[in-house]
Formats: C-alpha cells, structure tokens, sequence
C-alpha cells in the first residue's frame, strides 16, 4: 500500500504553473514538525516536496501561501532523470490525490473555501472514508513558535 498523510505549514509562496499538456500544477514543500524527543527539545523538523494538479493546484494558489496549514494525503512516488552531467538523478516526492486547508481566515478575515475532492483514477469519493484527519475534530493546533521557518 502507497499511502501518505501528512500537515504541515508551506514554506514558501506558491506559483502555479502549467505542464506541458496545459494542466495546472503546483510543486511545493511544507514544514512537518516532528514532536519533541524523550528530553522535551524539538526534532528535526522533515520537509517533503509535495506535487499538486488540476483544480486543486489552482485552489491552493489562490488561497495559500507562506505559512499556510495543510494537511496532504497522496502516495510517495520516484522519478528517475538525466544530470548534465551524464548521470542518473533521483526525487521523491508525494503527489497529492488531496489538499485540505487547516487555516480558516485569511489575513483579510474572509473564509476560505474547501477545495473540491478529485478523485484519482477509480476513485470515488465517500467523505468517511477519504477523511484520514475525521478523528482530529474541527481544528488542530500547532504554535508558530515550533516551526523553523516562521516568524
């Protein structure tokens, strides 16, 4: 099974682009704070690069930036390319199926809206059961001060 949730804040601001057959796309990283260790100091914090298509690169484009709150759920995919210098490179990174906004104002204080589910190929969609944060309750909290990046 290929499966990956994940929340973190986005590092930077966002910039959608277009691939070659015209589809919308959005590759970012966000922050995924890791706890603390047995000895109350903060983990390293991990930084997974996340790919978005379609509608949902053009939502979150819209209504996200720098230190937005998201939860990811996707699959960890490889793609293997060609240096210029002759040998093999390797990424791995997550392609989102979804992007749900944990952030409920903008900046402005308007309400931003819930991006529509797309579902992947022989995907329905069935809110139970692609909810994977259902048990989390209406809002998470995570201190700006646990983030490396913010401030």
């Amino acid at each position: 099974m290929n499966n990956v949730s994940i929340i973190g804040r986005i590092t930077k601001d966002i910039e959608l682009r277009k691939t070659a057959s015209g589809l919308p796309a959005v590759s970012m990283f966000i922050a995924v704070n890791n706890g603390k260790d047995q000895d109350g100091n903060d983990r390293q914090a991990d930084f997974p690069k996340i790919y978005v298509y379609d509608k949902q690169a053009e939502t979150l484009s819209k209504y996200c930036h720098k230190g937005s709150l998201v939860a990811v759920s996707g699959r960890i995919k490889t793609r293997v390319y060609d240096k210029e210098d002759g040998t093999k490179g390797y990424e791995t990174y997550i392609l989102a199926s979804r992007v749900q906004f944990l952030n409920t104002k903008q900046s402005d204080g308007s309400t931003i809206p819930e991006p529509d589910f797309v579902p992947q190929k022989g995907e329905t969609e069935t809110e139970e059961e692609n909810d994977p944060f259902k048990d989390f309750g209406d809002q998470i909290e995570i201190s700006d001060d646990d983030l490396p990046f913010y401030g």
